[in-house]
């Protein structure tokens, strides 16, 4: 059986009810790599097919994949 990969992903999450929330998505699958309750947002890795029962959980406001942006250097003549 092939494993599937694991992506990262920001949660937007209901800031209400932060600790609640958080401990359901870990029950689905999430990994969390950081937390920010203040601003109702979590970070954290899950296996890609497990997105769908993530955005499922109670609290959840939203799942975004996570991305990494690179900009020029700022010698470049491009910005």
């Amino acid at each position: 059986m092939t494993e599937v990969p694991r992506v990262d992903v920001v949660l937007s999450v209901d800031p209400g009810r932060f600790a609640e929330t958080i401990r359901a998505a870990q029950a689905a699958g999430l990994t969390v790599t950081s937390e920010q309750p203040l601003i109702g947002t979590a970070a954290g890795t899950i296996a890609e097919d497990r997105i769908p029962l993530l955005r499922a959980v109670d609290g959840v406001e939203a799942v975004e994949r996570d991305r990494t942006i690179r900009l020029p250097p700022p010698e470049s003549p491009v910005q």
